[in-house]
């Protein structure tokens, strides 16, 4: 495409997706939850539509699937919950992951609220390293992400993408039952 993007990738800043958990992929005994936290939904910024590629090639998963990155609480980094224990790539093209809850006395709050139904919807929070035009309608342009990297995942009260999380797929790396545009 010959129009430019809005601005060079590291001055979009880190950007934040939301998805919902899937209760049947809690493992009570071990604290861990399987869960997707990332798809290709289109979500509106204020500088386009943006769309998370999910070819494996698109995705830099060695930070989330190291087994070091944070589960946090709202996305506030001096609130960690868990950690992502494994994070790849589905062959429905979302994010998935295992997450293990801590025992600190926040984490067991949030554990507690996931077991009970309360706390269901996710969101991962990422940086985009490479970013291309797409297409225009109406004046929007759509990018795609062909380069991110996941940097975390929330436990968070209002997801930008409910496609994705705890009860939104019909088994925890399986195929989705549910496609949804949203806005962040």
């Amino acid at each position: 495409r010959e129009w430019e993007l809005p601005m060079h990738t590291r001055d979009i800043g880190r950007q934040f997706r939301s998805l919902h958990l899937d209760r049947s992929a809690i493992d009570e005994d071990a604290r861990t939850v399987a869960l997707s936290f990332s798809s290709e939904a289109p979500v509106d910024r204020w500088w386009g539509v943006e769309i998370l590629g999910h070819n494996p090639a698109e995705v830099d998963l060695s930070w989330v699937g190291s087994g070091h990155a944070p589960v946090l609480a709202d996305h506030d980094a001096r609130s960690q919950i868990g950690v992502v224990i494994d994070a790849r790539i589905g062959k429905d093209r979302r994010g998935r992951a295992v997450v293990r809850f801590g025992s600190s006395p926040r984490a067991e709050q949030e554990w507690r609220d996931v077991l009970g139904g309360v706390r269901s919807n996710v969101s991962v929070g990422y940086e985009i390293l490479d970013l291309q035009p797409v297409s225009e309608v109406d004046g929007v342009k759509t990018f795609r992400a062909t380069k991110w990297r996941p940097l975390e995942v929330s436990l968070v009260s209002i997801p930008a993408d409910m496609s994705v999380g705890v009860g939104r797929a019909a088994n925890s790396f399986g195929e989705s039952n549910m496609n949804a545009r949203s806005s962040d």
